[in-house]
């Protein structure tokens, strides 16, 4: 094995266990032997990507593909920082590119079903990582999909299992699962993400990250804030909004109700916007300090 192998493969191994500033300082010794080698850009890239660089992985990826048009490992690091930012017509421009090239590829089948997911296409994403696992049933993205599609539509106690022992084989099954929970939980699914949010947890139960995510989702899907729901959902857009209605409300009501009601609608609103203000804070505490 070359020396600008060995540098590869050690890069390799550091980001798959989690060590991208190690990894950093042997990219800069790699780049030294060849600073032309695609798979060695392609590298920097991974690494800058999992240090939340994305513009400079994403110069990476350009940069390798102009030393090799058509490089796999290239197009996969650009794939993933167009998904990370979610520019998802440039993504998916990116893996169809690669699905014409070798339409039973199972990576970019697999790519396509994580961004059709992102997007919310569900039955096309579920279409995708079956033919991902025809071609390749071991193959690890298509198989936590299937897992978080599965604990999508409901099938909890059996997909919830399956997705946990891939969480805790598979670095980057944890990763494509915690964007999975985002995406629900952006999308109102929170009792799905937050079942996702737990298996993530039996992995890494000391990421206060990960566990700040997972109270979240849990707060969002407790009953005691079914009232909330449109202010969790809208945020101040609908603080503003149902500030407008109570306010003008009020004024367009006056004349044609008694003073009692319309005294009982503010008492309401303005018990309303206290518990927003005190409920969740507290559902938080409690949250943290009893489990979830």
């Amino acid at each position: 094995m070359s020396e600008l192998h060995g540098l590869q493969h050690q890069i390799g191994r550091l980001l798959e266990v989690g060590r991208p500033r190690d990894a950093r300082a042997l990219v800069g010794k790699a780049l030294a032997l060849d600073p032309a080698d695609p798979d060695t850009l392609c590298l920097a890239g991974r690494v800058e990507l999992a240090q939340e660089q994305r513009g400079e992985a994403e110069r990476r990826a350009h940069e390798a593909l102009a030393r090799a048009p058509g490089h796999d490992g290239a197009r996969s690091l650009l794939f993933d920082v167009l998904l990370a930012d979610k520019r998802h017509a440039d993504a998916e421009e990116v893996v169809l590119e690669r699905l014409r090239d070798d339409p039973a590829d199972p990576d970019a089948l697999a790519d396509y079903a994580q961004l059709l997911v992102q997007v919310f296409q569900l039955d096309k994403a579920r279409a995708l990582v079956a033919e991902a696992l025809r071609r390749a049933p071991d193959h690890p993205s298509a198989q936590v999909l299937d897992a978080v599609l599965h604990v999508i539509r409901g099938d909890d106690l059996a997909a919830a299992d399956r997705l946990a022992r891939l969480v805790a084989a598979d670095p980057e099954a944890a990763h494509v699962a915690w964007t999975a929970m985002l995406v629900l939980g952006e999308r109102g699914h929170h009792r799905q993400a937050l079942e996702i949010g737990r298996q993530l947890l039996r992995r890494s139960p000391d990421d206060r990250e990960l566990v700040d995510a997972v109270i979240e989702q849990r707060l969002a899907s407790h009953w005691s804030m079914i009232p909330l729901w449109p202010l969790l959902r809208g945020g101040w857009v609908a603080s503003a909004i149902l500030w407008a209605v109570a306010v003008f409300g009020l004024i367009l009501l006056r004349p044609f109700v008694s003073e009692l009601a319309l005294l009982g609608f503010a008492v309401l609103y303005l018990a309303l916007m206290l518990y927003s203000y005190v409920g969740p804070p507290l559902l938080r505490r409690w949250l943290r300090w009893r489990g979830f």
